[in-house]
């Protein structure tokens, strides 16, 4: 609104920062929508074969909604610098943008929290009863995010404010009543302004709308990860172990997939002892041996006459003559291999994808820390300082495009154009 146009009986006209703002808006609907249509493609095509494959559809759907609601609603409002959609699709749209940007929020903190359970809990052993936890996780998400949007059909309105020129606008209850007061300081006791103690209210509501959209959220995930990272980092400290009297060294230099899956880690260089049984006529080195007796396997002092196998996990096995063929390693993987033993292929492919999940979930975290941080903390000074904000902070909206350009880049950070991988986790 141009700074030199004190008359409220005009209509404002846009300035230059508004056509800026509404021309990085295009901008990000002509890279992002594209980005987000592909990857909602492809994505809705695959199986599901993952929890992390079920939280990217959900964060794909909240990006969607960001750049095909929030983007060309508010594009529409800077070109016109007028409300055209009534008093219904008022209250709609601005249900829908608080609904976009709180379901994307809830999606990042289910992303975190099942970071957090799938390290603490025993539950992320069964595939099932894990992806059945995630599941019911975003659905309790979805329908917070929309429990806390349906205020916004009370607090906005349609309100023609210049009726000469036919000029609407869609406002919260307080602007309406800022604005009848700056054009009637001394209304009459029917007047429908609000009084002092609604405006605080007004206080109350735009904290809790703040805190509930970003600050909680953001505190939630934080101790997440700080869990999660503190876990990680006790788990791969180095050690000294002892073993038939003489002492090793464990250096501590375990890769994250060793790390989040000690339980499945097989090493039978160290923990395999096959032999065979002498007859009776062999009792040193000079007899022969019977090829038709069974093999003796002895697991830690045990001795067995099974055929061995192999546990993947805590829920299969498979026979150590049934190890299907290792997949082709790049030599940062080979080197990993190498240090932490060796791995059936089906238990380094799931330790291997444990460790791209805890990677793409600390991207899609600190992406989303970066980019709605800036303008969440411009708005709680706001709130809480309007002088300040007013001299230190008055062009805070630019930082509202960090949190549009966060829903163009999540595509990229989730690995929708990396290479197709197997899938056991």
């Amino acid at each position: 609104m141009s700074s030199n146009q004190s008359d409220v009986s005009i209509p404002p006209e846009p300035i230059a920062s508004d056509y800026v703002e509404m021309i990085t808006l295009v901008i990000h609907f002509i890279v992002g929508a594209p980005i987000n249509l592909a990857a909602y493609t492809q994505l809705s095509e695959r199986p599901t074969s993952t929890r992390l494959d079920l939280l990217k559809r959900s964060l794909n759907y909240s990006d969607l909604l960001i750049l095909f609601i929030f983007v060309p609603s508010r594009a529409c409002w800077l070109l016109t610098y007028d409300w055209r959609g009534g008093d219904s699709l008022c209250k709609f749209v601005k249900m829908m943008h608080t609904f976009a940007f709180q379901s994307s929020s809830n999606v990042i903190v289910c992303i975190a929290v099942d970071r957090l359970l799938s390290v603490l809990s025993s539950s992320h052993h069964s595939p099932t009863r894990a992806l059945r936890r995630t599941k019911m996780m975003l659905i309790v998400a979805w329908v917070v995010a929309f429990i806390i949007s349906c205020p916004q059909l009370y607090f906005w309105q349609d309100y023609l404010a210049l009726p000469e020129y036919n000029w609407s606008q869609c406002l919260s209850i307080w602007d309406i009543a800022r604005y009848e007061h700056s054009t009637n300081p001394n209304p009459s006791s029917n007047s429908t302004s609000l009084s002092a103690d609604d405006f605080n209210s007004e206080f109350l509501y735009s904290f809790l709308h703040i805190a509930l959209v970003f600050w909680i959220p953001a505190m939630i995930i934080i101790l997440s990860y700080i869990i999660v990272l503190s876990w990680v980092w006790i788990n791969s400290r180095p050690s000294i172990r002892t073993s038939h009297g003489s002492i090793s060294f464990h250096t501590g230099c375990d890769t994250v997939d060793t790390v989040l899956s000690r339980a499945s880690e097989w090493n039978p260089l160290k923990n395999f002892v096959s032999t065979r049984p002498n007859n009776n006529n062999n009792k040193e080195f000079g007899g022969g041996y019977d090829e038709s007796s069974p093999r003796k396997v002895q697991f830690s002092g045990v001795a067995s006459s099974a055929t061995p196998r192999i546990i993947v996990s805590d829920e299969t096995s498979q026979p150590l003559t049934q190890v299907p063929q290792r997949p082709s390693l790049s030599p940062s993987e080979a080197s990993a291999v190498m240090r932490n033993g060796v791995h059936t292929s089906t238990s380094y492919n799931a330790n291997l994808n444990r460790s791209r999940a805890l990677r793409v979930s600390l991207l899609l975290v600190v992406a989303y820390i970066i980019c709605w941080f800036p303008y969440n903390l411009f708005s709680l000074i706001q709130i809480l300082d309007p002088q300040l904000f007013k001299t230190q902070f008055a062009y805070f909206h630019f930082a509202q495009q960090l949190i549009i350009l966060n829903s163009v880049v999540n595509p990229y950070l989730y690995g929708f154009f990396g290479p197709m991988r197997p899938r056991y986790y």
